[in-house]
């Protein structure tokens, strides 16, 4: 029997590697006589792997009777599926639910199933009937055996608690449930350290309910007052991570104990209110996101950072970072929304994926069918020309890069705490990652709770309270050398907002200003200085190195200090983050930028193997532009040769280390260079 394992961000199939790049091909809303004529599109694109879901409720055409080989209708032949896409030697990534949502009637569960919970015995017990029929089916294909292919399974999809359809069963509407149950474990069935946490006087578990910060931009709710109102809030979130993974974890030993032998992934949302990907990654082989942005990026000036911090933040907690669902196409109602989704938009949202460090995707949708539009093959195996022809394109970039094998090239790390999200305590557009997103500056995503960090400096990007654990493991990483710098925000409570400082913050004397005003900052006499406009706190009380300022009429105070903890420093400032100062500090600490672009909307990546680096380079403005790179991390005092991957143009010679080189790059677009030592 063949291995089918993760290793070294690839799936290994006895002892082949398999590139996880794939396609969404739903067979059984496809014409059957049309399946060879489509996947033969999908092959001539370059991809040998192709993802379905197997939808429960249309497979069971009867209550208790489900049909996999299409004795009632053509298109539910699953058997005769597979038999095709293994003889096209097409490898198969398995998506058979119990829920598939995938825009079907009850999220693809029958109706008589679809009334209880997730994690309602009798949904487990429903659900456990239909996954033993269908893995019965599915087994022969897996690749653990002879001539076997299917090699990635997905238990269920985008695992949820759906408060707003179960909420009365939970205990979120008067009646106690499994909301109440979940509280009497966390304050271990003491119902005073709920109230002390909450400010609440109730007489039993049964009387609390959850206090819920609404998720819409438009509608911010009933506001929270103070800690102890926020404190119920996140006890909140904190149920439906617990919810998510104890239905994940049963989930994944069910099928498990059903026979299935190859890796289990859970796909995530891009958001944090229903999972902690960390919880999944502990009960699940690998963990993928599934991502959809707006046309061209275009949701705001930010939205390129906030996608490529998703990946940025899987990379660090996934075995495999992968994008599940990587958006091809858009379904029906979401469609007047993004507008044309052009060649620009998916060649720009494939580069920056690689610009995040991700391993892998699968496009979704890669063929149409019902409710969904614009995907580069058609119901029929007709291609849509100039989209096919990017994808194409990308595929090719994509093996030639071979993401798994390459290293990303940065010292910078930024803190990143998915409950704070969840709850709405911070916003994806922390001024740290802006800061840093503003002045070309790659970074990867760090999760403290994870151990301590490999990278000389870490931003801290967060609010005012963070697990005391998670504190504790910010100070390992300065205590063994490492430079953590904070700014206005910083650690000083624990999760359950009681005073808590671990790291070694100071908290200032006081804050002037009650609008922001001009400054300029040095970061030690002879360094260059900084002009930014901000709020300030003062820390004239610290001992060790201050940073004083001149405030005019307020006199000179020290607006942040150097303060040696163990090996390591920390550098903490009272005023806001800007382009100009993370830059500052990172050269202040001899922080090598590794490759940067002054020109506006210009952000690249760098990446290595071996002997040979790999430049990405995005324009994510509205203009076509000629733009100067610089790349101070390769040493050019070598021959070098660099080769664009996209048009095979160029060769450039430079005995200058930082010296730059220029691309001309259109909007909305990218490229992708090769270089390599002569």
């Amino acid at each position: 029997m063949r291995k089918v394992q993760i290793r070294r961000n690839e799936i290994h199939v006895g002892g082949k590697k398999i590139p996880l790049i794939s396609g969404e091909v739903h067979y059984w809303r496809l014409n059957p006589s049309y399946w060879k004529e489509i996947l033969t599109r999908v092959k001539e694109m370059g991809l040998r792997v192709v993802s379905t879901y197997i939808p429960w409720d249309y497979h069971e055409y009867k209550r208790g009777k489900l049909d996999f080989t299409g004795k009632t209708d053509p298109a539910r032949n699953l058997v005769a599926f597979l038999e095709l896409t293994r003889k096209e030697k097409l490898w198969v990534i398995i998506r058979p639910g119990p829920y598939i949502y995938s825009e079907w009637p009850n999220e693809g569960a029958p109706a008589y199933a679809y009334k209880f919970h997730r994690l309602h015995p009798k949904f487990l017990s429903i659900a456990k009937n239909y996954m033993t029929k269908v893995t019965a089916v599915l087994k022969p294909y897996f690749a653990t055996r002879q001539n076997g292919h299917i090699m990635l399974f997905q238990a269920d999809n985008e695992i949820d608690a759906w408060p707003d359809v179960f909420g009365h069963q939970y205990g979120l509407n008067g009646q106690p449930g499994l909301f109440q149950e979940f509280l009497k474990r966390l304050y271990q069935h003491n119902i005073g350290k709920l109230n002390d946490c909450w400010g609440t006087t109730y007489e039993s578990f049964d009387d609390a309910g959850a206090f819920i910060a609404t998720m819409l931009n438009d509608e911010p709710g009933l506001p929270l007052k103070g800690d102890r109102e926020l404190q119920r809030n996140i006890d909140y979130f904190k149920f439906k991570y617990w919810y998510a993974r104890e239905y994940a974890e049963w989930m994944v030993k069910t099928y498990r104990d059903l026979g299935v032998d190859i890796p289990i992934y859970l796909n995530v949302y891009p958001f944090f209110y229903a999972h902690d990907w960390v919880q999944l990654q502990e009960v699940s082989d690998l963990v993928g996101v599934d991502l959809y942005p707006s046309a061209e990026l275009a949701e705001d000036q930010y939205e390129q950072r906030k996608f490529m911090d998703k990946i940025r933040y899987l990379k660090r907690v996934s075995k495999l970072p992968f994008i599940a669902e990587f958006a091809s196409g858009v379904w029906h109602s979401r469609h007047y929304e993004t507008g044309v989704l052009t060649p620009n938009h998916y060649r720009l949202l494939a580069l920056s994926a690689l610009m995040g460090g991700i391993s892998g995707w699968n496009w979704y949708m890669l063929v149409n069918r019902d409710n969904w539009y614009m995907s580069p093959i058609n119901e029929w195996g007709r291609v849509h020309g100039e989209l096919y022809d990017v994808f194409k394109q990308v595929v090719t970039i994509f093996r030639r890069m071979h993401p798994p094998s390459l290293s990303k090239i940065t010292d910078v790390a930024v803190t990143f705490n998915p409950l704070q999200y969840a709850a709405r305590t911070l916003t994806h557009n922390s001024p740290v990652l802006v800061a840093l997103y503003e002045s070309d500056v790659d970074y990867d995503i760090y999760d403290p709770r994870l151990g301590v960090c490999d990278k000389k400096i870490i931003f801290y990007s967060g609010n005012q309270w963070l697990e005391a654990a998670t504190q504790v493991n910010l100070r390992k990483y300065v205590e063994k050398g490492g430079i953590l710098v904070a700014f206005r925000d910083y650690p000083r409570k624990d999760d359950r907002f009681q005073p808590c400082s671990l790291v070694g913050f100071e908290d200032p004397r006081r804050i002037l200003f009650e609008f922001r005003r001009k400054l300029s900052i040095q970061l030690a006499p002879g360094r260059p200085q900084v002009e930014l406009v901000s709020s300030v706190y003062t820390f004239d009380h610290v001992q060790g190195d201050k940073i004083m300022v001149d405030l005019g009429s307020y006199g000179k105070h020290a607006i942040g200090y150097f303060k040696k903890v163990g090996k390591g420093r920390i550098l903490h400032l009272g005023v806001g983050p800007t382009r100009e100062l993370v830059v500052e500090i990172l050269n202040y600490f001899k922080i090598p930028l590794v490759s940067y672009s002054t020109t506006p909307d210009i952000k690249t990546g760098l990446f290595k193997r071996g002997s040979s680096f790999y430049l990405v380079v995005t324009n994510n403005g509205d203009e076509d532009k000629s733009a100067s790179i610089y790349l101070p991390a390769i040493d050019y005092r070598g021959k070098m040769t660099v080769r664009d991957l996209m048009q095979n143009t160029r060769e450039v010679r430079s005995s200058e280390r930082r010296a730059p080189f220029t691309t001309d790059i259109r909007r909305k677009d990218g490229k992708v260079f090769e270089f390599r030592r002569i």
